[in-house]
């Protein structure tokens, strides 16, 4: 009887690995190293801190949320599937469009932090970010057009890769994680009063590090036993995500309170430079941003193929080889990524902009999962869980103001859609 069950414990295992490291690799990424320096831009030491610690509470309820919505759904059709639930037929119209409207934001900016650590390796002129993070983009979709198994290749490598990376960043500047751990202990222990729009600020560009179970849950169908996968890869990604960021932002605090700037996309380099394999890590880390595009550009590609298939979107993205790879999808997203690039470019865009872009759009779809979770589960918990599902996202969104018209111009334009696909429905 052993003998039997140890094939198929491990094949279990092999599962969960995977899984495991699909999701920490749409997860962190470029926020990983990103991050870190990108908040200590926008806000002081203190309230980068306050920041971590609140986002870090606040996305638990939500894990919970997607580890039950991808147990009761599981198909490739992710949020589309809990967007309808919420609202009805015209919801996964209306999920597609915001998807649609962040993926083409979210998936740029991510190759361009990566394009911002290979221009320092390199030193190559500022301008070459851009181009760089197009290379980026083309290798993550080569990746994906050879296939699964290539990319389950390069997520399981970039787990690995994140783990020794960040002990190396940690280990060799000890002193600085010590004293980054003081300023969180001060900042526990409420010795500062932290200004609530800073602390917002901060928050909000945080929640980009978290940004990516929603987008795991395009590949539940991938998914092998998923009563006992879906919940542990859920939970144990949560953990390893929350430990990785927590050591790289406690270090890099305390390397800006010592007068060691980490300020800005590609700020952690500062900290690499003073290891003896500091060229060696940045590429690394180059490498596992490029394993985070693939991981995005797979999710991403999964949506306009179901969308396709569905009649949401054109047909032509909603073919798939003989291979059953999603060409088309893959292909002209890859065009239209290349485009905002260089437009951001052109246009000099803030980096920590477009991802408070990305945040807010995935916040109104958190929003729709929540009430689909709501709809869905009838134990009594669903009130206290759904609760503070709904007192985080509010949290988050409260200090959009205007920036909110655009994803609800996303939700619109899926609606409108909708009215226009389906026979019989009044187009005005």
């Amino acid at each position: 009887m052993p003998d039997q069950q140890s094939p198929v414990q491990l094949k279990k295992t092999i599962t969960l690995w995977k899984g495991l490291a699909l999701a920490v690799s749409t997860v962190i990424g470029s926020g990983l190293f990103g991050l870190p320096g990108m908040a200590l831009e926008i806000g002081n030491v203190l309230t980068v801190a306050g920041g971590w610690l609140l986002i870090s509470v606040m996305l638990i309820p939500l894990v919970y949320i997607f580890t039950y919505l991808g147990l009761t759904f599981t198909s490739s059709a992710g949020l589309s599937k809990y967007a309808q639930v919420s609202l009805g037929d015209w919801g996964a119209h209306a999920v597609t469009a915001v998807l649609c409207g962040t993926f083409v934001v979210g998936i740029p900016v991510l190759a361009i932090i990566g394009g911002a650590y290979a221009q320092n390796i390199c030193g190559l002129p500022e301008n070459a970010v851009y181009w760089l993070a197009i290379v980026i983009l083309i290798v993550a979709t080569g990746f994906n057009l050879m296939g699964v198994a290539e990319v389950n290749w390069i997520n399981s490598a970039s787990l690995l890769a994140l783990i020794v990376v960040t002990a190396f960043i940690v280990f060799s500047n000890g002193s600085f994680f010590i004293i980054g751990l003081h300023v969180f202990g001060e900042t526990l222990a409420g010795k500062e009063n932290l200004n609530y729009a800073d602390l917002w600020r901060t928050a909000a560009l945080l929640f980009w590090a978290f940004i990516g179970w929603e987008n795991l849950s395009f590949s539940m169908e991938e998914f092998k036993s998923p009563s006992k996968t879906i919940p542990a890869v859920y939970w144990a990604s949560f953990v390893l995500v929350i430990t990785l960021y927590m050591a790289l932002t406690i270090t890099s605090i305390g390397a800006e309170v010592s007068g060691v700037s980490v300020r800005g996309a590609s700020g952690l380099s500062s900290l690499v430079g003073r290891t003896a394999i500091g060229s060696l890590q940045v590429l690394v880390m180059i490498v596992v941003i490029t394993a985070n595009a693939c991981a995005w550009v797979m999710g991403a590609s999964r949506l306009y193929y179901a969308s396709g298939r569905d009649g949401i979107l054109p047909a032509i993205v909603g073919k798939l080889t003989i291979k059953g790879i999603p060409f088309n999808s893959l292909l002209l997203s890859l065009v239209i990524y290349c485009s905002v690039i260089l437009a951001a470019g052109y246009l000099r865009l803030p980096s920590a902009n477009l991802v408070l872009v990305v945040s807010q759009n995935f916040l109104i779809l958190y929003l729709l999962s929540i009430f689909a979770y709501w709809k869905t589960d009838r134990r009594s918990r669903r009130w206290l869980v759904t609760l503070l599902g709904l007192l985080s996202c509010g949290f988050l969104l409260s200090g959009f103001n205007w920036w909110v018209l655009y994803p609800a111009f996303l939700l619109g334009a899926g609606y409108c859609n909708y009215r226009r696909t389906k026979p019989g429905m009044p187009v005005s």
